[in-house]
């Protein structure tokens, strides 16, 4: 059987956009603004110069320039490819990536800022789902895809094949079509290395990097989004420029006066 094909669940107000590679994203409107509803796979950015890939360990960590890199497929059952790794979760980018001039997202096209992914989290809030770790009916699992080994939704949402979240008693249901997925992280920390947690977390980059404001020890630091199969709200957080984390592009939805 083959990969999962994403669908939105509650929101019929989508549409497809496509990257300069070719691949094609659903998006969704959630309030203001639209989202991709998938994670980013591009390997160019938009005037057509490669984005570096293939580094590993301490070149990954010290490069400051930006680069991708994909999950292992051999780390994770029922993946046979690099190819199927890729359709399930997208690529992982260091911020370099995310930074650079050229343009990662496709054209009219964005990374959130930290206010962006703000905007977005708090228009589910007023929804009426609370940014509560521990609330089954949380933001995080507002935004989540319902795929999950176990899931109490039955139907697609109950599935082992990936791309799916690991089991666990907090369940996502996907309220708005954002159908956030784990697609794991490559860290480069001192203490945890190299790519984890594909299945359990999902991480977004920002766009915004730490205030100057802020102590020297956080310059090499900037803003993502966290999402994982053990709680039900959304955290914020600095983080290593250098991680690499999974990529979401937005753009603010334009109404007429009639809409």
């Amino acid at each position: 059987m083959g990969l999962f094909s994403l669908t939105l669940h509650s929101c019929s107000d989508s549409s497809t956009v496509t990257d300069i590679d070719g691949n094609v994203y659903q998006t969704v409107i959630i309030g203001e603004q639209e989202w991709f509803a998938e994670n980013l796979r591009v390997t160019r950015y938009n005037n057509g110069d490669a984005i570096s890939t293939n580094l590993y360990d301490a070149e990954w960590r010290n490069t400051e320039s930006g680069a991708f890199a994909v999950y292992p497929h051999g780390d994770i059952d029922g993946i046979n490819s690099e190819n199927e790794m890729v359709e399930a979760y997208g690529r992982l980018y260091n911020w370099y990536a995310v930074d650079d001039a050229r343009g990662l997202c496709p054209e009219g096209w964005s990374i959130p800022s930290y206010d962006d992914l703000k905007q977005l989290l708090d228009y589910v809030v007023n929804q009426g789902y609370p940014n509560e770790p521990r609330n089954v009916n949380g933001a995080g699992n507002a935004l989540k895809s319902c795929r999950q080994v176990g899931s109490p939704l039955d139907g697609d949402c109950d599935t082992s094949e990936h791309p799916r979240w690991n089991p666990y008693s907090i369940t996502g249901f996907d309220e708005f079509g954002f159908s956030a997925l784990p697609g794991g992280n490559y860290a480069v920390g001192w203490y945890l290395k190299g790519f984890l947690e594909l299945g359990s977390y999902g991480y977004w980059w920002s766009s915004s990097e730490a205030s100057s404001a802020l102590p020297e020890s956080f310059s090499t630091s900037a803003y993502r989004m966290m999402m994982n199969n053990t709680i039900g709200g959304v955290h914020q957080a600095l983080d290593s420029k250098g991680s690499g984390y999974s990529v979401r592009c937005v753009r603010d939805v334009v109404r007429t006066e009639n809409e």
